[in-house]
């Protein structure tokens, strides 16, 4: 077979593996994560205790995946990302489906931790084979595609999982059951289908018409000390960190702010957030493909700010219908645009981008804990206005930070290898 056709057969086959990936995210990253809030009361029944302590179940997964994405993303850069990624989901399904054997408390934050150690290999190195596959001019479209499969989980699992799933399969047991069963099934499928491109299947630089290559064998201790001394990391931390503090704790507490309301909230309308996120992770990255990354950023972080100040002080249905639409679209809009961050910064090479995706979703995640916990207190404490308050404004610090990063577009090729080698 011709060099020529093989390019042609991988071009086409960068699409199954985007909807592999898509599937993966949606199962082992959204699906059994953002089920437990929505199964909470269900949970507390029968494990005998308040339903607010059945929160450290679900910041267990944030927790843990603070420390496990990290070595999570060195993993793909040192070993191939099909097995990184396939035995990653399938570790998280399996911890998920045996939910039911652990009756308490502390058991089920051990089963959450469990999960994480699956979760936190498999969240980074979809970035990265994202990045593998896909060329810069349609890098946004393809990292929204694959968020679009986290929001679209978290869709399901709070729409449907607390009452039409809940109802249809019995017990919350059952719930993770039927979710850790299917997160399990599109692992081997991705395991079966998925592998990385060959040379010729790689996207090319634009301007140099070289095919980007991303190596495997990479030690933790070079690409982690490498990626700490660029200058853009510290900046894409603090961004992140802030960004997953409004967005993902917003989204913890979303039940608790609906019933905080006194208008009442069926319970399906929690699910449409996440529908807006889907179609913001899609949008906005394709807007930064035919304007600039920064444009996206800024849009993103503003939006969903004012979308949660909306929600919290709706005077009505309609209003926070209003205001999660806003939040939902704009937060996952971001929370793509980050997924474009490590194979679009100047001063990460393509080497390092598993590592890199691991430290920014290790240490972003601790705001996503920080937050689900603050606004939960802030809840309680003081209501619903502050407590929007608080999960909305920290995020606006972003528009400061993003103007530090190192985001290389359109630059010159000396530029981008200039760049390079000051990271390294």
């Amino acid at each position: 077979m011709s060099p020529s056709v093989e390019s042609e057969g991988g071009v086409r086959y960068r699409w199954v593996v985007l909807v592999v990936a898509f599937l993966v995210h949606l199962t082992s990253i959204s699906l059994i994560w953002q089920s437990i809030s929505p199964l909470k009361q269900a949970m507390a029944a029968e494990l005998g205790v308040p339903w607010p302590n059945v929160v450290v179940v679900l910041a267990a997964i944030s927790f843990g995946l603070v420390f496990t994405q990290l070595p999570g993303g060195a993993l793909g850069d040192k070993y191939p990302v099909r097995y990184a990624v396939g035995v990653g989901a399938l570790l998280a399904g399996v911890a998920t489906a045996v939910r039911f054997a652990a009756p308490t408390v502390p058991g089920q934050v051990a089963v959450s931790i469990l999960a994480a150690l699956g979760m936190g290999v498999v969240n980074p190195n979809l970035i990265k084979v994202v990045t593998e596959w896909f060329p810069s001019g349609q890098l946004g479209l393809a990292q929204g595609v694959l968020m679009s499969g986290n929001t679209l989980g978290a869709a399901v699992a709070l729409g449907l999982s607390g009452g039409i799933v809940l109802d249809a399969v019995g017990n919350w047991q059952n719930v993770f059951l039927l979710y850790g069963g299917l997160t399990a099934a599109v692992g081997v499928v991705w395991l079966l289908l998925a592998r990385s491109p060959r040379e010729e299947e790689r996207p090319t630089d634009v301007e140099t018409g070289v095919p980007f290559t991303s190596g495997e064998r990479i030690p933790l201790r070079t690409s982690f000390p490498t990626v700490l001394r660029s200058p853009s990391t510290p900046w894409a931390v603090a961004l992140i960190g802030l960004a997953y503090w409004s967005a993902v704790g917003s989204l913890a507490v979303l039940p608790e702010y609906a019933d905080a309301h006194a208008f009442a909230v069926p319970e399906f309308m929690l699910g449409i957030s996440p529908l807006a996120s889907a179609v913001g992770a899609l949008l906005l990255p394709v807007l930064s493909d035919r304007y600039t990354r920064r444009l996206g950023l800024n849009l993103g972080i503003l939006g969903l700010a004012l979308g949660i100040a909306v929600g919290g002080f709706a005077p009505g249905l309609t209003v926070f219908l209003l205001g999660l639409l806003v939040a939902g679209f704009f937060g996952g809009g971001l929370m793509a645009m980050f997924y474009i961050l490590p194979g679009e910064l100047a001063d990460i090479s393509p080497d390092h981008v598993g590592t890199m995706s691991g430290i920014l979703l290790s240490l972003g995640q601790l705001g996503s804990v920080l937050g689900s916990i603050v606004g939960a207190e802030v809840l309680a404490a003081a209501g619903l206005e502050a407590s929007a308050l608080v999960m909305a404004g920290p995020c606006l610090l972003g528009l400061v930070l993003i103007t530090r990063l190192r985001l290389d577009g359109r630059q010159e090729p000396e530029e981008r290898t200039a760049a390079a080698t000051a990271g390294d």
